[in-house]
């Protein structure tokens, strides 16, 4: 039907010919669970929204957490989560002035410290090097999603991925829809063959822009290139990935979810700018088709405009019915069924389901999964970026690189380049 998850130590060994493939580990057991009883110091990379709540989620999910540790590239970012934190947690917001960190190496000093778990939530672009300085330290880590912005990222991880297993770390990424339980009851339902063979599926992630665009006339005089993208991050590919890659790899989640696990042959696409007006280089609408075998396809459209109809839903179209997602699951067949248990939130799941993870040393290794995630996500924008169809071979493959090299926050970054169908290599 499709690929299973590839993993970095086949795809070198067999660079030259057909990759080699691994499916995802099954159940690891730590040599030593942390008790119930030990207090968990966790560290956070990355001040923004989405980091600031991901403390916040640590920090209900299990009493014995404690915020240890901030770093960002921004002193003012981690003054305001210093004081927030503080205000909102008392005591167990334990911030003393000397594990506050600012400056693009201020991760690395974090990882000096005692902490036990460290949040990796700054824009993607920085995962596969956080992470693969966070197993060096051997901290156990929650890295939110995408995990990469280009191949070579990916082809990291995946080696963060084999190491972190050998040192026995607890890592769960942010794909929160698998912690939620409508989500999961829907897709125990479909993988029980109640519905019969998936024929396809479809997803729409019809929203507005998670992050305004800055305006260009508000870009600080005081502020470096690098400082401008990184207050506007979501408005490059070599920062955010695009839509398609930070965004979407959710409804790309879904769809993997929904093909048994298996990753998409290929992709084909279309897309551009209509709405944007910033300095950035991202698209902001996409449509893309991924070829999955025996016929099977999958479609993914999306768009980030403001005053237009909004609308998130997959559907899997199977032979006996079809599977709605993930906004209150229902399956529409002869035999209908709705979730009508008590919904939770899937942002504090995922992290009450990481914390027990630690707490009783056992846990599912999914790093490689959303590394293969990210990759299918990849695929499907460079495909729409190029005009071309693109197979799960050819991407594998891509030496392209978005992160410039030995960055600082002085490095001159060129003007955007915006991707053009057909020019676009």
């Amino acid at each position: 039907m499709g690929y299973p998850i590839w993993n970095r130590r086949r795809f070198l060994k067999t660079a030259a010919g057909t990759a080699g493939f691994l499916a995802v580990m099954p159940c690891l057991n730590a040599e030593e669970a942390l008790t119930n009883a030990k207090p968990l110091k966790v560290g956070l990379v990355g001040c923004g929204g989405r980091g600031l709540g991901a403390m916040k989620n640590a920090l209900d999910a299990d009493p014995g957490t404690i915020a240890w540790a901030l770093a960002d590239v921004f002193q003012e970012r981690i003054d305001f989560g210093a004081k927030l934190l503080a205000e909102q947690y008392g005591n167990r917001a334990r911030l003393d002035r000397s594990r506050l960190f600012s400056g693009l190496d201020s991760y690395k000093k974090l990882l000096q410290t005692d902490i036990d778990v460290v949040l990796l939530c700054t824009p993607p672009a920085f995962r596969p090097e956080h992470l693969a300085a966070a197993i060096d330290a051997s901290k156990h880590i929650y890295a939110e999603k995408p995990v990469a912005v280009d191949v070579p990222g990916v082809l990291s991880v995946l080696e963060s991925a084999r190491l972190a297993k050998l040192k026995n770390l607890v890592i769960l990424d942010g794909f929160c829809w698998r912690y939620d339980k409508a989500n999961e009851e829907a897709h125990r339902k479909l993988s029980s063959g109640q519905l019969g063979r998936v024929l396809s599926f479809d997803g729409l992630y019809y929203t507005t822009p998670p992050k305004s665009p800055l305006a260009l006339d508000s870009r600080p005089s005081s502020d470096t290139d690098v400082a401008w993208a990184l207050r506007n991050w979501t408005a490059w590919n070599w920062l955010s990935g695009g839509q398609f890659v930070e965004q979407i790899v959710h409804t790309i989640d879904g769809m993997v979810w929904s093909m048994n696990e298996q990753l998409p042959l290929a992709a084909f696409g279309s897309g551009g700018r209509a709405q944007r007006r910033d300095d950035g280089d991202v698209w902001d609408h996409y449509d893309v088709y991924f070829e999955y075998g025996h016929n099977v396809t999958a479609h993914i459209s999306c768009r980030q405009w403001v005053g237009c109809h909004g609308e998130i839903v997959d559907r899997t179209i199977c032979e006996k019915g079809m599977l709605v997602t993930p906004y209150r699951p229902y399956i529409q067949a002869n035999n209908r069924w709705r979730f009508r248990g008590e919904r939770g939130n899937m942002y504090a799941d995922t992290h009450v389901a990481f914390y027990r993870f630690l707490r009783s040393g056992t846990w599912t290794q999914t790093l490689e999964s959303a590394a293969n995630k990210t990759l299918a996500a990849i695929m499907g924008r460079e495909a729409a970026h190029t005009g071309q169809r693109i197979t799960w071979e050819q991407i594998k493959k891509s030496t392209a690189r978005l992160v410039p090299e030995d960055l600082t926050m002085d490095t001159p970054l060129p003007p955007a380049r915006i991707p053009r169908p057909g020019r676009t290599a």
